[in-house]
């Protein structure tokens, strides 16, 4: 009896560990890498770092584009990764590349977008979630975590500070006909810089709305004039 119930527990393992198996297969049937293995993602070290690397910690079902099936993802903000979570609580990094580049989560209704923008003079690529994309105008926010690490005391009269994981003030970046993403300044000079040849329209709208540049609900607005231009 014993046997029979010892081989029936390792079955039902296999069986589990082959669907596991077969939804990355699915994912990746060619081995083209859109899902790679981050050993350091499936080890808690960090402990005794307090704060956390995500907005939200619990991985949410969403739809990658180029991938059939639905997955259980989240989004790591000090890693800027796209995490993937299989049946067996194992984690992999998505790939940062075509045709992985876009990941709507259905429960938020939130769009990730893997992009190129620019920061000044400097292009990166990176996840941004899409706020606004109307008529050749596309607003983004970046969601972003920094390590601050801790400082240890010099003497009595210091206290220890812990490392800890902080949340960064928002980012935006506004794209215009499909072009890189540029990031948004607190200067609404930057914005009719943009759009020379509609100066005396933005003034106008600028003088009727009180909107500011540091207001996501305003910049959303802002957006949306603008795709009417």
């Amino acid at each position: 009896m014993k046997k029979s119930l010892n081989t029936l527990l390792l079955l039902l393992l296999a069986t589990f560990n082959i669907n596991a198996q077969g939804i990355l297969d699915r994912i990746d049937p060619t081995n083209s890498g859109a899902l790679y293995r981050n050993s350091a993602l499936n080890k808690n070290n960090l402990d005794k770092i307090q704060g956390s690397q995500y907005f939200v910690e619990e991985f949410k079902l969403a739809t990658v584009s180029g991938v059939e099936q639905n997955l259980m993802v989240r989004y790591n903000a000090y890693t800027d990764q796209v995490e993937v979570e299989n049946e067996n609580k194992e984690v992999f990094s998505l790939t940062k590349k075509n045709p992985y580049q876009t990941i709507f989560i259905s429960s938020t209704q939130k769009k990730i977008q893997l992009l190129n923008y620019k920061i000044d003079n400097n292009e990166i690529n990176g996840y941004l979630v899409e706020l606004l994309n109307e008529n050749k105008i596309a607003l983004y926010r970046r969601d972003k975590v920094n390590l601050q690490k801790g400082k240890e005391p010099k003497n009595s009269y210091e206290s220890f500070v812990p490392t800890r994981m902080i949340k960064a003030n928002e980012e935006y970046y506004l794209s215009i006909k499909g072009e890189i993403p540029v990031k948004i300044s607190k200067n609404r000079k930057q914005i009719q810089e943009l759009f020379p040849e509609k100066k005396e329209e933005l003034n106008l709208f600028f003088k009727k709305n009180d909107y500011s540049l540091k207001d996501e609900k305003s910049l959303i607005e802002i957006a949306k004039f603008l795709s009417t231009l």
